[in-house]
């Protein structure tokens, strides 16, 4: 319990920077390194290649321009993490927002993915030091971008809860939801690590563009 709340505490502290950075470090690094091991280890590979999750990224492949397909990438990168990340954020539940946890599942399946070599875009493999440097320019860049979202934005939350149960204890208005100075440059910041992200993806795709 008492390294529950500590957490929290570390999520939620005031010092938005602070607070991205724990949040990088215990609900991506650790948990997209661990579910890589467990891909790589245990699965078979490119298990995932034909799930569901990996729809988007079929269809993005598809495309033979390099602005449709940057377009494309950063509609539904920035898309899901503002529709999921920020809408989780609307909910908290005994001083945790739930953005937070959209992090923690997004960056296991990306380990598993990676673990098991499931991408769709063979371009480098992940289990090659050029594969690693490739995820640094794209995937860590990505989720740092995330994590700076859903940081930021945790002061949306409309509905608390003291417990898990269906009914919230407390409820707030959008008009109540104020963000600090932090906050702003915090998102702002996500936002354009998002775009660079997929700017760099798109160049290992198109690289003569």
């Amino acid at each position: 319990m008492g390294n529950n709340r500590k957490l929290t505490e570390n999520l939620t502290q005031p010092n938005i920077f602070k607070r991205i950075v724990w949040a990088f470090l215990i609900l991506h690094l650790v948990p997209t390194l661990t579910a890589f091991a467990i891909g790589y280890f245990f699965l078979p590979r490119e298990i995932l290649r034909s799930a569901p999750i990996i729809t988007p990224a079929e269809f993005v492949a598809q495309l033979k321009e390099f602005w449709p397909h940057f377009l494309s990438t950063l509609g539904f990168n920035l898309g899901i993490v503002l529709l999921l990340g920020v809408g989780c954020n609307t909910q908290r539940v005994k001083g945790f927002p739930m953005g937070y946890v959209y992090i923690l599942v997004q960056s296991i399946m990306v380990g598993i993915i990676a673990g098991t070599n499931s991408f769709t875009l063979q371009i480098i493999s992940p289990y090659t030091l050029a594969g690693w440097l490739v995820a640094l320019r794209v995937g860590y860049l990505e989720f740092l971008g995330y994590t700076c979202i859903v940081a930021s934005t945790i002061g949306v939350v409309l509905e608390e809860y003291d417990r898990w149960k269906w009914k919230p204890d407390r409820k707030r208005r959008w008009q109540n939801i104020r963000f600090s100075r932090q906050e702003i440059i915090g998102l702002v910041i996500g936002i354009i690590l998002v775009i660079i992200a997929g700017y760099n993806e798109t160049t290992l795709v198109f690289p003569n563009v």
